[in-house]
């Protein structure tokens, strides 16, 4: 099995702030890598640590070609990593994960709070925009926001923050086709909403700030509780039926271990003692948090796959929670994965 995943640096240069990698699941060996710069137009600066602009974003993988967003393009390789071409758009900004529609392609243009589906040549043949969508502003008392969609805004909130422009009230960051229906996960709401006509599958406060949305061959929905270090499992109907706790597995808590003063930092958050208090124990707060779940994807075999921080791959059987295998690309916090994906 071949995976292929994207990685993003805290911290770093743009120009090394991420990559693309193949690797070969069964060797645990790493056959390829390419870096993900936003280029044309390029990105110099970006003052947010955390992430920004930075790296690479969401991954697909068909039989020719593998395909790894940036901050506001998507880039084709051959599935040996070789460069192909670059597809974007004036509406690409902040883009996340993405998902296949038969041939077409959603994007998630976190940027603008909108969900694109595009052709191959990068055309759009259909949109959902969150704060545009009457359904979705008077449940959650959303600000209505119209952007132009004549103007190319691609670069316009690569170095602002929320409050200087973008509206990020939703934080669209992830998507996926339930039959011919898209799902897209509102991250700040905790909400999955499916489209064609608007319709919520599930709010859940509690997984505010979750990322990517998975919909196996069985039909269950899987999403990513970042915050939470855990998987949460859905019935098609939204009912959740399974959390599963990553913090007790082995290579997790080997990573905590790894990252004592970020661990008891986190610690001192979740039992209500102010970090203030120890000030001088966190004098150089962290850009970067350990076991930050992010990544995943359904494998050939029907297990998944997902992505922690530092950047390790974690296989689970997902009717009994059991860690079946695992991968650590990098022990350094700061190297995060974002997309992930794999084929045969």
């Amino acid at each position: 099995m071949l995976v292929y995943f994207a990685t993003v640096v805290r911290c770093a240069p743009i120009a090394r702030s991420g990559e693309l990698v193949q690797l070969d699941w069964t060797r645990k060996s790493v056959l390829a890598r390419q870096p993900l710069v936003p280029v044309n137009p390029a990105v110099e600066h970006d003052p947010n640590p955390r992430g920004g602009t930075r790296g690479g974003r969401g991954v697909l993988v068909n039989g020719h070609e593998v395909i790894a967003a940036s901050y506001h393009s998507l880039h084709v390789f051959t599935r040996d990593l070789e460069p192909v071409r670059q597809i974007s758009h004036g509406l690409f900004t902040n883009l996340h994960e993405l998902a296949w529609d038969g041939d077409a392609i959603w994007v998630t243009s976190t940027g603008v709070e909108a969900a694109l589906k595009i052709d191959r040549d990068g055309n759009v043949i259909e949109s959902w925009w969150a704060t545009e969508d009457p359904e979705i502003v008077t449940r959650f008392g959303l600000s209505p926001e119209k952007i132009d969609k004549t103007q190319d805004v691609r670069l316009r909130f690569a170095m602002a923050s929320v409050a200087n422009g973008a509206p990020d009230q939703v934080h669209l960051n992830a998507v996926a086709v339930q039959g011919n229906r898209p799902l897209v996960l509102l991250n700040r709401l905790g909400c999955l909403v499916r489209l064609n006509p608007t319709e919520i599958v599930f709010q859940d406060p509690s997984i505010r700030g979750c990322h990517n949305v998975l919909v196996t061959r069985s039909g269950q929905l899987i999403v990513n509780d970042s915050h939470h270090r855990a998987i949460r499992v859905f019935e098609p109907s939204g009912r959740c039926i399974r959390t599963i706790d990553l913090e007790p597995l082995p290579p997790v808590q080997r990573l905590l271990e790894r990252h004592l003063v970020t661990r008891m930092k986190f610690w001192l958050r979740k039992h209500g003692r102010p970090e203030r208090v120890f000030k001088p124990l966190f004098r150089n707060p962290q850009a970067a948090k350990p076991i930050w779940v992010r990544g995943l994807c359904e494998t050939p075999r029907g297990t998944i796959l997902v992505g922690i921080s530092p950047a390790t791959i974690l296989e689970l059987d997902v009717e009994t929670g059991k860690l079946l295998d695992s991968f650590t690309f990098s022990r350094d916090l700061k190297v995060c994965i974002h997309g992930l994906s794999c084929a045969s």
